[in-house]
């Protein structure tokens, strides 16, 4: 998949175009059922996701959620579906043009647009002025079609950003797994930490949270992660180490179940969450602590991941 970093450096190069419209943060399955549909039907015609650097709330001035996923994770999660290119526009570049400019100097003549797919609630030209009835008919008036996805449903709610957010941060993260459609992971470079771990017969890959993206609930959860295309199970630990020094930004530590030993640090990892153990709790000594978390290692290890 090709990985287009704005509208500026989009060369057109197709004569036709599926394209699938949508800030996607997360790319959770009511997401999917737009790209996929744009994918599935992309035939002759390549599929193309147009997106944001930035959530456009940002652009705007106003306050933003925390995030699902980083723009590399939102792609690596794009080229599994089948997308042939996502374009990560700059939303300023956008933002002013009327829902009539949108569609005809955008999807018509830049990306030689089709078919459009989009969500039923989205909204574009100047000041969200755009709904899907607009795109609908501005698009047919120009020969694109367009085919709005209704909302995906799961237990009676309808997935959505916002949704997978609060489950997160409340530490259901098994059924904000089920909402994305994959184990909701964090991704970085293993750095060294400070050897706690090691020191108690438990040393862990410690991996920095990013900026602005969803924290989980703090606690201890059964992960697997993934090394140099290996997975491993892990017991992982989001805090801020009460009982060793707190530390001001929470952290991602997992102590790998089956690791054989060497050396990790720098090296890329992806640790996905599937279940919710316990809370993080300050304990009284290192003893306490090192006790507990043996019982969390076995617990996690006599579980099915």
């Amino acid at each position: 998949m090709k990985v287009t970093n704005s509208l500026e450096e989009y060369k057109p190069k197709y004569s036709g175009t599926c394209v699938a419209l949508g800030f996607f943060d997360g790319v959770h399955t009511g997401h999917r059922a737009v790209i996929g549909s744009c994918s599935a039907e992309k035939g002759e015609h390549p599929c193309v996701v147009l997106t944001f650097r930035e959530s456009p709330l940002k652009a705007l001035g106003r306050s933003t959620p925390t995030l699902l996923s980083t723009n590399e994770r939102k792609a690596e999660l794009l080229a599994e579906i089948g997308v042939d290119e996502v374009i990560f526009a700059d939303f300023n570049a956008v933002k002013d043009l009327s829902p009539q400019a949108f569609v005809t100097d955008v999807l018509r003549d830049k990306l030689h647009a089709k078919k459009v797919f989009c969500g039923f609630n989205y909204r574009f030209g100047q000041g969200g002025a755009g709904d899907t009835d607009l795109l609908t008919k501005l698009c047919e008036e120009q020969g694109i079609a367009v085919e709005v996805k209704e909302p995906v449903l799961r237990e009676g709610e309808r997935v959505s950003s916002s949704l997978i957010r609060r489950c997160i941060a409340e530490g259901r993260i098994e059924k904000a797994n089920t909402l994305l459609g994959y184990p909701y992971a964090i991704e970085g470079a293993i750095d060294s930490g400070n050897h706690i771990g090691s020191a108690m017969g438990f040393p862990t890959v410690n991996i920095p949270i990013g900026e602005g993206l969803t924290v989980p609930r703090y606690g201890v959860y059964a992960s697997a992660i993934t090394i140099d295309g290996r997975r491993y199970k892990g017991a992982t630990n989001i805090g801020v180490h009460p009982t060793v020094g707190a530390h001001d930004v929470p952290l991602c530590e997992t102590f790998l179940l089956d690791f054989g030993g060497g050396d990790l640090y720098g090296k890329k990892a992806t640790c996905e969450l599937t279940a919710f153990v316990r809370e993080e709790k300050h304990f009284g000594s290192i003893d306490e602590l090192s006790a507990q978390i043996k019982k969390d290692c076995e617990t996690i290890d006599n579980m099915s991941l």
